[in-house]
């Protein structure tokens, strides 16, 4: 089945869209202008009107929706009319050129998976081009919520009975003391199915303090990009772009838009680490992961340095190291700094059959001069708090 168009390019997206009263030209430029190049539905109704609307404001900016209808998921695959009612969706929408998918549900119990998998089948055979997009709970996420006994066994059903084109989690790993000590294990069990599987996934990462979780700062906001990369996603997703609605549970405040609908810092910080993300993701859409290792202290589901890698040793604490592969068998190296508050000197030595390494330029995307002494096979390089970078190899 061909790929949904949206799938051949890095997704920079995020929940959720401006509300209704809110959707408006002025508002889709400063999405546009934040490097963002797809757009979820808002929080609140949906119709008809103001998705078409929502279309109409992403072709006028450059960008794409994933547009939410309450239809998509009304009908049972065994009701007459199932397929009647899904042909009246894609009718509404699917001639607009603006369109990158319909959104299907959030967070599933793996006993909505039949449906899914009917619903995700129907409209991938009906509009090729566009994605049936479902996000799917985290692995802190209990046996009810799940559905299943374990979290992956969670993703192994997912695959297997929806047979989704692109598999999408959220994860909110930044508490306002300390960080959720499972997030690397999450990574690790969706690439391991992914990559078995073919398919590729992206994560959503956190900007909006509420309830226990902190308000990320421009550190906070790197790492959970260049962690994520360095995994191999082809995709990374913003919770939230505009602040939800005062909880008196969650209290959801200042996201990239806060709650006066006024940019905040993370508006700047964002506009400038995606204009860096859209230039290396050039490069990291034509990789495949081959491996990830972490240095000690090993956080939980992880793997040290073995002998498949290029990398032989890591001198310095807290890095990650992504290992990736182009299709002419190129190896490149994601080098991230896992610590949130201290820059880090981080020297790798390579094995003996690399003669030359490189840095891809988040500026211009070409190959730059990197710190190798090819007879010691030492790579040197430096790095901010929660900062990556991307290295390759010959």
């Amino acid at each position: 089945m061909p790929q949904p168009d949206i799938c051949k390019q890095f997704m920079l997206s995020f929940w959720f869209a401006p509300p209704g009263e809110e959707t408006n030209l002025q508002r889709y430029r400063e999405i546009a202008e934040c490097g963002f190049n797809v757009v979820l539905p808002p929080c609140g109704v949906w119709s008809v009107d103001l998705n078409r609307q929502i279309l109409d404001l992403c072709q006028k900016t450059g960008l794409k929706a994933i547009v939410g209808d309450g239809r998509v998921l009304a009908k049972q695959p065994d009701d007459p009319d199932f397929a009647r009612n899904l042909d009246a969706v894609i009718a509404d929408y699917a001639h607009h050129p603006a369109l990158a998918g319909y959104f299907l549900m959030d967070e599933p119990n793996a006993s909505a998976f039949p449906l899914l998998g009917a619903v995700n089948r129907y409209l991938l055979q009906k509009d090729t081009r566009r994605l049936p997009y479902i996000n799917l709970f985290p692995n802190y996420a209990n046996e009810q919520q799940l559905g299943t006994k374990t979290y992956d066994e969670h993703v192994a059903r997912y695959i297997k009975e929806v047979q989704p084109a692109l598999v999408s989690w959220d994860h909110y790993a930044l508490f306002e003391i300390g960080e959720r000590d499972i997030y690397f294990e999450n990574l690790e069990i969706v690439r391991k199915h992914c990559l078995q599987a073919k398919l590729p996934f992206v994560q959503i990462v956190l900007t909006v303090p509420h309830g226990p979780y902190r308000d990320p700062d421009e550190a906070d906001l790197r790492w959970q990009a260049y962690t994520t990369l360095a995994y191999g996603a082809k995709g990374i997703l913003w919770f939230t772009y505009w602040t939800p609605p005062f909880d008196p549970q969650w209290r959801f405040r200042n996201a990239i838009i806060n709650e006066k609908g006024v940019p905040s810092s993370k508006y700047t910080i964002l506009k400038d680490l995606h204009g860096r993300i859209r230039t290396l993701a050039r490069t990291q859409m034509r990789l495949r992961s081959m491996g990830v290792y972490h240095t000690p202290p090993l956080p939980k589901g992880t793997n040290a340095l073995d002998g498949r890698s290029p990398v032989a040793e890591c001198d310095t604490e807290e890095v990650l190291i992504g290992w990736l592969r182009d299709g002419q068998r190129k190896d490149y190296l994601w080098v991230v700094n896992r610590s949130f508050r201290q820059s880090r000197r981080i020297v790798l030595r390579l094995r003996g059959t690399v003669r030359e390494a490189g840095e891809i330029s988040p500026i211009d995307g070409l190959i730059q001069p990197a710190s190798y002494d090819a007879g010691s096979g030492r790579l040197q390089t430096t790095l901010l708090p929660g900062e990556g970078k991307l290295f390759v190899l010959v």
